[in-house]
C-alpha cells in the first residue's frame, strides 16, 4: 500500500516539524506502507539542517514542486509593517 503525505518541512530544512515528517515516514516502512512524499522546491524556512537528508530512507520517492510563499501572501495584507531597528550602543 502507498500513501502520499503532504508536507512544508521536510530536509533540508530543520526543526521538530521535519524531523517528525521525517521519522513517520521512515517507521511507515516498518509496517508494509510506502510512503510518497510530495513537498515544496523552494521553501522560506529560517531553520536548516542539510544533516537531515541523510536520514531520509534510501527509495523513498520525494516529489518537489516550486511554491508561491504562503508568507510572502500574508505580508502583503498585514496591518504590521517589518522595520528594521538599529541599537546604538554609547561608549
Amino acid at each position: 500500500m502507498k500513501v502520499l503525505i503532504l508536507t512544508y518541512y521536510w530536509p533540508p530544512l530543520g526543526g521538530s516539524g521535519v524531523q517528525r515528517w521525517l521519522k513517520f515516514v521512515k517507521y511507515l516502512q516498518d509496517f508494509g506502507i510506502t510512503p510518497v512524499v510530495y513537498t515544496v522546491d523552494n521553501p522560506d524556512y529560517a531553520i536548516q539542517d542539510e544533516s537531515l537528508e541523510n536520514e531520509v530512507p534510501e527509495g523513498v520517492e520525494v516529489i518537489r514542486q516550486p511554491i508561491w510563499e504562503p508568507y510572502a501572501f500574508a505580508n502583503l495584507f498585514s496591518k504590521k509593517k517589518k522595520t528594521v531597528k538599529i541599537l546604538q550602543i554609547k561608549y
